[in-house]
């Protein structure tokens, strides 16, 4: 380090020695301009820093390069006169040297020595305050506020932190952050920027391990510029607040399992296991301890599903159970009680984030999850034509309703006969799984009931070989979900009239009117591709060949229909959803070939 010899020896006009303690040898040097230019008498002693004087410069330069060599050397701070020239405070402001303001009349050796003191004592005193807001932090948002708090302090403005899809904290001075900045950095595109935002000059730095990033703000007046001390208070808690949000993110990584398996129980029906499991792992949402409950389904980006579940916890609390969509990651499903305020909560979640979308069910016992869970879906796809992006499941008359009662009872019962002579729990078991079967394909019935795809696909294998159905057949899913429906409406079947065939059963006045209701949603001209499409297998680059048009259009198309129908038809790309290949497609297509099979459009 530069000590005061070589420094005075480097510049002998411009700087002197004014005293030194006995027998410690050089020291960090505390500089001076000039407040006490005179000879400092040897019996002056107890100060604890070497003391260097400046003499008056006659040109800027020399006094910006005397402080640069000062600050250079370690110095503790720059004692000046008052009133302080501007040139100096904005040298020192350059070289990051702190200021003490200083009267010419009283200061003496020992009066520096104590403010030096008083300035380090008050540096200890912020660094201690920090640790202690350090101390404080877990893993729930508001902890971070001792460390922001402290941060504001440190440097004389202000300090917040934006987190991806949650409000931003208030700001004073009317300051308004710009927001291209903030999207790029919590988007990753950059990691540091800065603003001049009317008297404030903003920084701002990308925290946290992946994107989106959480943006942490920090502002200050534009003419106090950035000394060391400021920038250091800045370093220490961005440091800590990146610590911070990792180790939030290892604990949210480390629950989501616990949750999903919590939800997984649900959607099988065993509120009493979910209930038993969820306790001892210090999970408490108030739906467990309901009888009834709604699903909300949240769709977005899938690079911001692990923030998006992060934020719902952050406004939800205990009121939710809140889980990453096993079946498609670009989703969020949230189970809450009825009378919580998750609706409008999420409501203005969602309309503060461009591209995300929510569906909600009507309200379902406990154990009626998955087809609650099967409603939220089913209005996310209203969503998407829905002004604020959000729609909540409205029941349309159903088919299996419209249809006549004993002979869809005798037809139905006749389809799942050779299941009869199963053990009755097996039979129920095993029938619920094909239901989520049907709806989610085979992966994503193993991910929401929580078993291993090869054992959904042995259940599925053998429930389609008991029945003589071909379940690689849409035909055949189609007829098996369709007796599914109608056994749920516990009809009776045990009359001695006739078992109607599958298209005399459709033949019925009341199923032609539901047809050609249903299909009059659609515009005319999506119709022929959603029927290509069903006849191509639900695959999208064979039916775009067939109509000679581009993948694209056809896949543009189809988001249409779904949102017209207001049922999901295709899956999100990579989301782990239905294809033609892998899974069976999703219940809206069923009804939608249904429809257009009973109007004669389509063959089953």
């Amino acid at each position: 380090m530069l000590t005061l010899d070589t420094l005075i020896s480097s510049a002998p006009d411009r700087l002197r020695r004014a005293g030194r303690v006995a027998g410690e040898g050089d020291r960090p040097v505390a500089g001076v301009w000039p407040a006490d230019p005179g000879a400092v008498p040897a019996r002056e002693r107890g100060w604890r820093d070497v003391l260097a004087v400046l003499a008056e410069p006659s040109a800027p330069a020399a006094q910006d390069a005397e402080i640069r060599a000062l600050a250079q050397a370690g110095a503790a701070a720059l004692a000046v006169s008052e009133p302080a020239p501007q040139r100096i405070l904005d040298a020192a402001g350059r070289h990051r040297l702190p200021v003490l303001l200083t009267d010419p009349e009283t200061c003496t050796v020992p009066r520096l020595a104590q403010l030096l003191a008083d300035l380090e004592a008050a540096a200890g005193r912020r660094l201690q305050d920090l640790l202690e807001s350090a101390k404080q932090l877990s893993t729930a948002p508001e902890t971070a506020a001792g460390v922001l708090h402290w941060l504001a302090g440190a440097v004389g403005g202000q300090a917040v932190l934006l987190a991806p899809h949650r409000p931003p904290p208030p700001l004073g001075g009317g300051l308004t952050l710009p927001a291209d900045r903030v999207a790029e950095l919590t988007d990753g595109r950059t990691q540091a920027a800065t603003a001049d935002v009317g008297e404030w000059n903003v920084r701002l730095y990308a925290l946290g391990p992946v994107p989106p990033h959480d943006v942490l703000v920090v502002a200050r007046a534009r003419t106090a510029g950035w000394p060391q001390p400021v920038t250091e208070a800045v370093t220490m808690a961005e440091l800590l607040l990146s610590s911070w949000l990792r180790m939030r993110a290892a604990a949210d990584g480390e629950r989501a399992p616990i949750r999903s398996s919590v939800l997984q129980m649900l959607m099988s029906g065993q509120v009493l296991a979910a209930r038993r499991a969820a306790h001892p792992l210090g999970m408490s949402p108030e739906v467990l301890t309901a009888d009834h409950a709604r699903v909300y389904v949240v769709g977005g980006r899938a690079a911001h599903r692990d923030t998006l579940v992060s934020a719902c916890h952050y406004h939800l609390g205990d009121a939710g159970l809140v889980v990453g969509c096993p079946v498609d990651d670009h989703q969020v499903i949230i189970v809450a009680t009825p009378d919580a305020p998750t609706e409008a909560l999420l409501r203005d979640l969602v309309s503060r984030r461009k591209g995300f979308r929510l569906g909600a069910s009507r309200t379902a016992p406990l154990d009626g999850l998955a087809d609650a869970h099967g409603e939220a879906t089913r209005a996310l796809a209203a969503a998407g034509s829905s002004p604020d992006r959000y729609a909540v499941f409205t029941p349309d008359i159903e088919l299996v309703r419209l249809l006549p009662a004993a002979a869809a009872g005798r037809w139905a019962a006749a389809l799942l006969a050779p299941l009869d002579g199963w053990p009755p729990a097996r039979r129920a078991e095993w029938l619920d799984g094909m239901r989520l079967w049907l709806a989610y394909g085979p992966i994503g019935a193993a991910r929401l009931a929580g078993f291993h795809r090869n054992t959904v696909r042995q259940r599925a294998e053998a429930v389609g070989e008991a029945l003589g159905l071909d379940l690689g057949r849409l035909a055949d899913r189609i007829r098996l979900d369709l007796a599914l429906r109608i056994s749920r409406l516990d009809l009776d079947a045990t009359g001695s009239g006739r078992v109607p065939g599958f298209d005399e059963l459709l033949a019925d006045a009341a199923a032609r009117r539901w047809a050609e209701e249903y299909l009059r949603r659609l515009d005319a001209d999506l119709l022929p591709t959603v029927v290509t499409w069903i006849e191509a297998g639900q695959h999208t680059p064979g039916a775009a060949g067939r109509l000679g048009v581009h993948p694209k259009t056809v896949a543009a198309r189809l988001r249409r229909a779904e949102a017209q129908v207001r049922e999901p038809l295709i899956s999100h790309p990579g989301a782990g959803g239905p294809t033609a290949q892998s899974a069976n497609g999703v219940c809206g297509v069923h009804d939608l070939a249904l429809a257009a099979h009973i109007a004669g459009a389509l063959t089953l």
